[in-house]
């Protein structure tokens, strides 16, 4: 056989290999660790399988999210994931009307998506984290906590759903929420600084916006010696206090097997919706060093910390 017809028939059996790949549209929310950790997370878990990927992100731009979620469904996507809410809303219109299948990954309130996801062709993973125990973790931290400041998007539907809740938490914990709303990351300079003033800590929950500027929101809070406190524990290494939350690589690996079901031929509209399967607790030791907090010998025993156990 000539080299010619060998290369011939590689580039064909390439060819149908391509042909016969499962489809895996992916729209990000925004750019940041924890999004991207979803992503990893994902694909680790389909890495055996013959897929096919088209990532984008919509920078929380919902006119935006609506152009690649278009765009994706006329590419003939097997599925669209979309990782945040934004991008979810932005895609449910289609996945309702059978026009594509709908996986949505770490969405905090999937409510918002819509009220329920019965035969529109929708499922996904939340990364839902109750607050109470949160909240009650703040406190074993720092016992004198009577303020806590919070930074978040006024545009982002799944941080307005957990600041009702949280507002409700922390006044039956008799904590007084202080709220900074912003608009976009180059709101978060002017927000933190004038939010930092007059609370004892600051919490960021799974606002991606938020969470785009954890470093300056932890060197401006740095200043003032107040601990900034975080529902994703990716934020931990980046100088927050603590994180009670999943682990958001988990939360796309979670979301990976629901993709393996599909591609399996699983009826989406048999799939529900799932949540964390595992909660974790990081704390930053060196922080509570540098802010002077004593932390108790049973948290100590209870957190993910390199050197959380070092007197």
């Amino acid at each position: 056989m000539s080299t010619r017809i060998l290369k011939q028939l590689i580039a064909v059996g390439l060819l149908c290999n391509y042909a016969s790949a499962f489809n895996v549209s992916i729209i990000k929310v925004v750019e940041h660790e924890a999004i991207n950790s979803v992503v990893d997370g994902i694909k680790d878990e389909l890495k055996d399988e013959n897929i096919k990927y088209d990532i984008e992100t919509c920078q929380a731009d919902p006119v935006l999210g609506y152009q690649i979620a278009t765009k994706f469904v006329n590419s003939k996507a097997d599925v669209i994931v979309a990782v945040g809410t934004t991008p979810a809303q932005c895609v449910f219109k289609f996945a309702k009307s059978g026009k594509v299948k709908l996986v949505f990954s770490s969405v905090t309130e999937p409510k918002d998506i819509a009220k329920n996801f019965d035969n529109c062709n929708t499922t996904g993973v939340s990364n839902f984290v109750a607050l109470k125990p949160q909240l009650e973790l703040f406190k074993k931290l720092q016992p004198k906590l009577k303020k806590l400041g919070i930074l978040y998007n006024s545009g982002e539907s799944n941080s307005i759903s957990i600041i009702k809740k949280l507002e409700k938490e922390c006044e039956a914990q008799g904590i007084t929420l202080v709220k900074q709303s912003i608009q976009k990351s180059a709101d978060i300079p002017q927000a933190i600084n004038k939010l930092k003033t007059g609370v004892d800590a600051v919490f960021i929950t799974n606002d991606n916006t938020a969470l785009s500027g954890i470093p300056y929101i932890v060197k401006a809070c740095d200043k003032v010696k107040i601990p900034v406190y975080v529902s994703d524990t990716d934020q931990v290494a980046k100088g927050c206090l603590a994180a009670l939350g999943p682990n958001q690589y988990e939360i796309g690996k979670q979301t990976g097997r629901i993709i393996k079901r599909i591609k399996a031929s699983e009826d989406i509209n048999k799939i529900r919706v799932e949540y964390p399967n595992t909660m974790e607790f990081f704390l930053n030791n060196e922080k509570a060093k540098e802010l002077e907090i004593t932390v108790p010998v049973d948290v100590l025993k209870e957190a993910k910390c390199s050197d959380c156990k070092k007197s």
